[in-house]
C-alpha cells in the first residue's frame, strides 16, 4: 500500500491528532500528579525537582500541547506563510505561560522585599505574556486573517498563475521536510528527557539542576525554523519581486532569529529578545501592508 504524504496535512488527520493530544495531556497530567503523590509518601525513594510541587504537574500537559502547536505550525505553512509565522508567536506565548508555572514554585514569599531574583522573573514573564498576546492579536488583525483557523483555506492551484503555483509546491515540499525533522526531534527529545528525568529521580539527593525542556526541544526546533524562513524567502522569489514582500519575509527571518536567541539568554534578556522578535515582526508586517496600499492608490 502506497503511503500518501498529504495525509498529515488533511483536516481529518489534524482533528485526530488534536483529539489524541488532549487524551495524552490529560493522562500525562494525572501520571505526573501520581508521581508527586508517591514522592510525598516515599520521599527517600524519589528525588526530583519536577516532583517537588503539585504546580509542576502542569508542565506535562503544557509540554504535550506545545508539541501539538508545533505540528499546527507546520500544518498551516502550506496554506499561509503569515499564519505560519503567527503560530511561531503563539508557541512562544505558550512557552512563557509554561514558564510562569515554574516561576510560581520558586517565589520568595518570605523575603522582606518583592525584588528578589525569582519574584522579578515572575513579574517579567507575566508582563511579557500580556504584551506578546496583544501583539499576536495585532499581527492577525493587520494581516487580514480575521476568522482564525476557519478563515484559512488552501489555494486552488488550477486557478492561480504558474509562478505562484511553483511557490505553493515548494512550500509543500518544505512542510513535508519540516514534518520529518519535527518527528525526529520529538522522538530524540522525548528519549533525552526521559533519560535525564529517570537519572534525577533515582538519585537519593537531588542535584538541584532542573531540566530545561526548552533547551531539549524548542532551541533546536527554532534553529530549524530559521532555515525554513530563509527557504520561504528564497521561494517567494519564484512568484514575485515586489519589494514589500521581500522585506516582509526577510523580517520574519530576523524575528525568528531573535526568538531563538531567547532560549540561550538569561535574566531579563529572555523577555527582551521575545518582545523585540515579536514586535519587529508585527511592525514590519504593518509597514509592508501600508506600502502595498500606497502602490495601489491612483497617482
Amino acid at each position: 500500500m502506497k503511503w500518501n504524504w498529504n495525509v498529515p496535512f488533511e483536516p481529518g488527520f489534524r482533528a485526530r491528532i488534536g483529539r489524541y493530544t488532549l487524551y495524552a495531556a490529560i493522562s500525562g497530567f494525572m501520571v505526573h500528579l501520581g508521581l508527586i503523590g508517591l514522592k510525598t509518601l516515599f520521599p527517600d525513594w524519589i528525588s526530583s525537582n519536577f516532583l517537588a510541587h503539585p504546580i509542576n504537574a502542569i508542565y506535562t500537559p503544557f509540554s504535550i500541547l506545545l508539541f501539538f502547536e508545533s505540528y499546527l505550525l507546520i500544518y498551516y505553512l502550506r496554506q499561509s506563510t503569515t499564519f505560519y509565522i503567527g503560530k511561531q508567536y503563539e508557541i512562544i506565548a505558550l512557552i512563557l505561560i509554561r514558564g510562569i508555572f515554574k516561576d510560581m514554585t520558586h517565589l520568595d514569599l518570605q523575603a522582606g522585599s518583592f525584588q528578589t531574583a525569582n519574584n522579578l522573573e515572575l513579574a517579567r514573564d507575566l508582563g511579557a505574556v500580556m504584551l506578546v498576546f496583544g501583539m499576536i492579536y495585532v499581527f492577525y488583525k493587520i494581516s487580514g486573517i480575521q476568522q482564525g483557523l476557519k478563515g484559512i483555506k488552501a489555494m486552488d492551484e488550477d486557478t492561480i498563475g504558474p509562478n505562484l503555483r511553483r511557490f505553493i509546491r515548494a512550500k509543500k515540499i518544505l512542510s513535508l521536510l519540516l514534518l520529518l525533522v519535527f518527528a525526529f526531534l520529538s522522538i530524540q527529545s522525548l528519549v533525552q528527557w526521559l533519560a535525564e528525568s529517570s537519572k534525577d529521580m533515582i538519585q537519593q539527593v537531588s542535584s538541584g539542576n532542573t531540566i530545561d525542556p526548552n533547551a531539549i526541544f524548542f532551541d533546536h526546533f527554532f534553529t530549524v525554523l530559521i532555515l525554513s524562513d530563509v527557504f520561504i524567502l528564497l521561494f517567494s522569489l519564484l512568484y514575485t519581486e515586489e519589494f514589500p514582500t521581500i522585506i516582509r519575509n526577510s523580517s520574519f527571518v530576523i524575528s525568528t532569529i531573535l526568538l531563538k536567541l531567547s532560549f540561550s539568554a538569561e535574566g531579563g534578556m529572555v523577555q527582551l529578545f521575545i518582545l523585540t522578535g515579536v514586535g519587529f515582526g508585527v511592525a514590519m508586517l504593518y509597514l509592508a501592508n501600508i506600502y502595498e496600499k500606497l502602490k495601489t492608490k491612483d497617482p
